[in-house]
């Protein structure tokens, strides 16, 4: 099961490789809305980002919450159904939140690029895009344009 944090980066990752695919006259349409998709994309920055200290918020209070009212938890998959004290919650992985905001970073940048090559957008767009995402541009990446807008 994975975590919602991970979730909607990997959903927005889905998209964004999708978005690069497109024939151009469906690109553009998804470049009318690039306001959109850049807020989508910071907001799944700050949930992957804001993930530790949810996640020491949420298991203070249940920790609190065990102790004060002596929660405990019955093993359903035990014969003797043993009880004991609830368990702590699980922490996504650390890596797993970082994959999954590295790929959607990578992704978006290709649909930019993408949206660049075929004239949808300018350099400066793309680039002013970029460092508000946080995300580097690669030279080589802008080299290359369109015979379309030429």
């Amino acid at each position: 099961m994975m975590a919602y944090s991970s979730d909607i980066a990997r959903l927005l990752t889905g998209q964004f490789t999708k978005f690069a695919t497109l024939n151009r006259h469906q690109l553009v349409g998804q470049v009318a809305n690039l306001d959109f998709w850049t807020a989508e994309v910071r907001h799944c920055f700050s949930v992957t980002d804001g993930y530790q200290a949810r996640f020491e918020q949420l298991k203070a209070a249940q920790t609190k919450y065990v102790s004060e009212h002596q929660t405990i938890e019955f093993d359903l998959r035990d014969p003797c159904c043993i009880r004991g004290s609830a368990a702590p919650p699980k922490r996504v992985p650390q890596t797993e939140l970082r994959e999954a905001r590295r790929s959607l970073a990578e992704a978006m940048y290709h649909f930019l690029v993408r949206c660049f090559r075929e004239g949808l957008i300018e350099e400066g767009a793309l680039r002013q895009e970029c460092e508000g995402l946080g995300i580097n541009v690669e030279a080589t990446d802008l080299k290359y344009r369109s015979r379309a807008e030429t």
